[in-house]
């Protein structure tokens, strides 16, 4: 009798031996995980437009970044062109997480390209640009038809001595604040990658802009967040009355109160994508 209770204590040992084993074996290989997301974001950060770059063109202005997950599908990006004016996007890639911000590295190439190396500055040429170099790149991805991931987006290009921005949309539009009345810019609906109308050129239109004007870019994360009492979604008419009512106050605050928006909103429930809202005064 003693000899099996022995047999038995042994044999539970070695099973919680095993079990601790593997359960270290895990927590190293999630610290290894989490090391190399974390290191992955640093790479992204570094992609994204600067704070340098912003406050230089845009003096007064917020963004409201929160990725859902460390690494992001959502990004902004901007670039100085050699005619004085200023280019600045805010985009949602396919998919967030790892595989959106992978996504979202070939897009901010793409526009790398057609800006830096193609010299392309009107922003419908830039959106036609990257398109073909995302579909052509994704081509190679062994599927049938070839990747149909991409982003949605909305680029702008700012001309200060004109007072005139220059918009071109792809399934993302712009609103503009103007004495009390927001103005709703329209996208072209399609997306910046391979699509039934990816042969049709992006339009793209000219808006004269005003001193004390509120231009505001956005992805569909904070639109699409659900929470309230009945836990639907936010929409995006929701989000214009918010950025309405705070119109009046400073950049900081009208950051400050969407963060704090979107968090009451949510409560507890998981946040469901990537949320960016850039704000501009002009």
């Amino acid at each position: 009798m003693i000899e099996r209770q022995q047999q038995l204590e042994n044999t539970v040992n070695e099973r919680t031996q095993e079990i601790q084993y593997q359960k270290t074996l895990i927590e190293e290989k999630q610290i290894e995980i989490l090391d190399s997301i974390n290191y992955a974001q640093r790479i992204q950060r570094a992609l994204l437009a600067t704070d340098e770059i912003l406050n230089k063109n845009l003096p007064e202005h917020f963004v409201f970044f929160q990725p859902k997950d460390i690494v992001s599908g959502d990004f902004y990006w901007a670039a100085e062109t050699e005619n004085n004016k200023f280019l600045l996007i805010t985009a949602d890639s396919t998919g967030h997480g790892v595989p959106g911000a992978i996504m979202s590295m070939l897009n901010i190439s793409a526009l790398e390209k057609a800006v830096d190396s193609d010299k392309l500055y009107e922003p419908a040429d830039v959106l036609n640009s990257a398109r073909t170099k995302i579909i052509s790149t994704l081509a190679k991805d062994g599927s049938a038809e070839g990747g149909k991931d991409g982003m949605d987006c909305s680029l702008i290009r700012f001309d200060f001595m004109k007072m005139e921005i220059s918009f071109s949309g792809a399934n993302d539009g712009i609103w503009i604040f103007r004495n009390g009345t927001m103005l709703e810019f329209e996208p072209d609906r399609m997306p910046v990658g391979k699509h039934l109308r990816d042969k049709i050129p992006f339009n793209q239109i000219e808006i004269p802009i005003l001193k004390g004007d509120l231009i505001f870019m956005f992805t569909d994360g904070f639109a699409d967040q659900f929470g309230g009492d009945k836990g639907k979604k936010f929409k995006y008419k929701s989000l214009k009355n918010v950025l309405i009512q705070n119109a009046h106050l400073s950049m900081n605050e009208q950051q400050q109160n969407l963060a704090n928006v979107l968090q009451d909103w949510k409560g507890e429930l998981e946040q469901v994508d990537d949320v960016c809202v850039i704000g501009i005064k002009i």
